[in-house]
């Protein structure tokens, strides 16, 4: 099974009081996220490195420009799936003052993380924000 690169960046804020919010927009394709609030990002083009697609991805489906400076690697995670696997190069990115009216905010915040958020954002992105959470947490001390 061959396996797809793809960028995916993730705005978010974070409170000293251990509250976290993510940015997201909602999935518009047909594809199997139709309907429910995703990251921005996309696959990662013959020749590109991660970084540039998530460039280019938020400049295509966001319509705002940052750089490759503005991200921070998070790291890869693999989603398994029925007819292809993805490797998902995540980062982060704290540029978040053109997101206004872009997209929608969601809060995370301990003890229940993301289970409100069950049926809302695909299933990969509840490790993804769960990790980012406690990554944050473990700073802070």
């Amino acid at each position: 099974m061959s396996l797809y690169p793809v960028s995916l960046v993730v705005f978010y804020k974070w409170f000293s009081e251990g509250k976290l919010e993510v940015w997201t927009q909602k999935r518009t394709d047909d594809g199997p996220y139709q309907g429910l609030w995703e990251f921005p990002g996309g696959g990662v083009e013959i020749g590109e490195r991660p970084q540039e697609a998530a460039v280019r991805e938020i400049f295509e489906e966001v319509c705002i420009s940052i750089n490759e400076n503005d991200l921070e690697f998070m790291g890869t995670y693999l989603n398994q799936g029925v007819k292809k696997n993805i490797l998902l190069y995540v980062y982060l990115c704290k540029n978040t003052k053109d997101l206004i009216d872009k997209g929608q905010w969601f809060e995370v915040s301990h003890p229940h993380l993301t289970l409100e958020l069950k049926g809302k954002i695909p299933e990969p992105n509840h490790k993804i924000i769960n990790d980012i959470f406690f990554n944050f947490l473990e700073n802070m001390k």
